[in-house]
């Protein structure tokens, strides 16, 4: 399995691409935290409401591309 493959696969692309905007997102904050940017309290702080914030982006997501749909979509046939 090649790089590219690990960090966007096509066959779960929802899945994937949480996974790795999360990890960068994480990422960043662990190097404000090591710099002295931030303190780890607030470094901790940020971490748990990235936790939160994530899914509820990803629904927010998932209801508008809904909405779109409804009114945008064409059958197939």
């Amino acid at each position: 399995m090649s790089a590219v493959k690990n960090f966007y696969n096509k066959n779960v692309p929802t899945k994937n691409l949480i996974t790795s905007i999360s990890g960068i997102i994480l990422s960043v904050v662990a190097i404000l935290t090591f710099v002295g940017l931030i303190t780890t309290d607030q470094g901790a702080v940020i971490t748990t409401q990235i936790g939160v914030m994530i899914p509820a982006v990803t629904v927010l997501i998932e209801a508008v591309t809904s909405i779109i749909l409804m009114f945008k979509a064409t059958d197939g046939t």
